[in-house]
């Protein structure tokens, strides 16, 4: 009995070890790029319109092709598979025989370019699963393959955004001007230049998938998939992060293709098509506010309380904020920024904007300044006392600036340690900020149409002020 038994279980482990044997034989003799080639030549003979054509499709061999490209160092075998990306007779076959969409490929020939520069994926890769990295958690593909709908983003190595946006790349053309126009670089560098809120985002369409912190992310753990949740809710992925965005879907999509063609390397010299001439025209000031400024100021005519920073944005396009400001002040708070704030230092060396940046910016601003003389309250005429001044700073601005100007999280006004200005804004400025208020912020006038100071307590309170350590001291 035990005999019989054993010798049952030996015949079935011999089927199981001949059906494997089998199985392994064929994918062996048929891979599936093979199965993909005969499939292909099916259709071929099938779809001949003459005697001639039919012939000429039953001859053609089954074989393992693939395109070596020595200038970007890879080997594309995708036409192994994709047999029919060339051939007019393949407009509506099913993929993977259909033929290439657009008219690409008369500038991109596949034996110059192949197919991965464009659409990733693994060129080595002789089967689906790996060649897409579908399923990337079991593949470990850092590069799967692209969705059709992020695919122009590849486009940017070799080709200027203003050539793009007329010819076949007007997504990632337009996902640049959404990034201009929503202030990402007011929060992020890019080749240098940028605010330092956020993280640099040079090269990150192209960081391996362990750079993003995947926990929170549905669906696929994929880099694309990671910046367009990001886009659509970035507390959602990044509990931590401060950055504060509404999008719609369609505008989500957009930047997402246009972030992922920032990669750490450019195509070969002779594969590339820009026009530097237009790539080194000079943006005119309200451009270069919308590409640094508007994130936090948005239109800058009103003070926002911002619930991320839990702090005022000061309104720097408000009248009565400009007709107290002159353009030398305005550079010095451009240029060293606000020490303790998220207001940024946008001179060179930290944010990388040149001086005639800064004075396109400035330019910008001075245009909204209303016509006619500056709001000037003579600050010289008066001595202040600096002791007299800190008893009405505690009982009429500490409210909204903090104890000894510290300000913070969760007060209205901003801060007054910063260096800026305790060194670089003229007492003249502060003097008339706090006498005549600026409408449309929470900062109130106290002595223009209401006496609630007077003059010589406005001195007082300024020469206070000034005496206030600076942040870090």
């Amino acid at each position: 009995m035990h005999s019989r038994f054993y010798l049952s279980v030996m015949l079935i482990s011999a089927l199981f070890v001949m059906a494997y044997l089998g199985l392994t034989g064929y994918h062996a003799l048929m891979p599936e790029w093979k199965q993909y080639q005969a499939e292909f030549k099916d259709t071929l003979v099938k779809n001949a319109k003459s005697e001639a054509a039919k012939k000429k499709a039953m001859a053609m061999p089954l074989g393992f092709t693939q395109v070596y490209l020595s200038d970007l160092k890879r080997e594309d075998r995708c036409v192994n598979c994709h047999a029919g990306e060339d051939n007019p007779l393949m407009a509506t076959a099913k993929l993977p025989f259909k033929q290439h969409s657009g008219n690409y490929l008369v500038n991109h020939p596949i034996d110059k370019y192949g197919c991965t520069v464009c659409h990733e994926g693994q060129s080595f890769a002789t089967n689906k699963k790996e060649a897409h990295g579908l399923g990337h958690e079991q593949t470990h593909w850092d590069h799967p393959l692209l969705p059709l709908k992020y695919a122009q983003s590849a486009c940017v190595q070799c080709h200027d955004i203003a050539m793009l946006s007329k010819n076949g790349g007007e997504k990632v053309a337009q996902g640049e001007a959404l990034f201009k126009e929503k202030g990402c670089r007011g929060c992020h560098k890019v080749d240098g230049v940028g605010g330092d809120l956020g993280k640099a985002l040079d090269g990150v369409g192209y960081q391996p998938i362990a750079y993003f912190p995947m926990k929170h992310v549905a669906g696929e753990h994929t880099v694309y998939n990671w910046l367009k949740q990001h886009f659509d809710d970035p507390r959602a992925i990044v509990p931590e992060s401060a950055m504060k965005v509404k999008l719609t879907p369609e505008e989500v999509d957009l930047l997402t293709t246009y972030v992922l063609s920032f990669r750490p390397d450019e195509a070969p010299r002779k594969y590339r098509r820009i026009d530097y001439t237009s790539m080194m025209a000079k943006p005119d000031g309200e451009t270069l506010y919308k590409m640094y400024c508007v994130a936090c100021h948005a239109d800058g005519t009103k003070s926002l309380y911002n619930e991320v920073f839990k702090r005022t944005v000061p309104a720097i396009t408000n009248p009565s904020f400009l007709k107290t400001i002159d353009d030398k002040n305005l550079e010095a708070i451009i240029k060293e920024g606000r020490t303790g704030t998220q207001m940024t230092a946008w001179n060179k060396t930290a944010s990388g904007l040149s001086d005639e940046q800064v004075s396109g910016l400035i330019g910008y601003l001075a245009s909204k300044r209303p016509a006619g003389p500056m709001e000037t309250f003579g600050l010289a005429a008066f001595k202040g006392d600096s002791k007299h001044g800190s008893e009405i700073y505690e009982a009429r601005c500490s409210v909204c600036h903090g104890k000894e100007g510290k300000a913070g999280e969760d007060y209205l006004g901003i801060s007054l340690r910063s260096p800026v200005i305790q060194k670089k804004i003229d007492p003249e400025m502060l003097a008339v900020t706090i006498a005549n208020g600026r409408a449309q912020t929470p900062m109130p006038a106290f002595v223009k149409d209401t006496e609630l100071l007077t003059k010589q307590d406005v001195a007082d309170v300024v020469s206070f002020i000034k005496e206030i350590p600076v942040a870090g001291k």
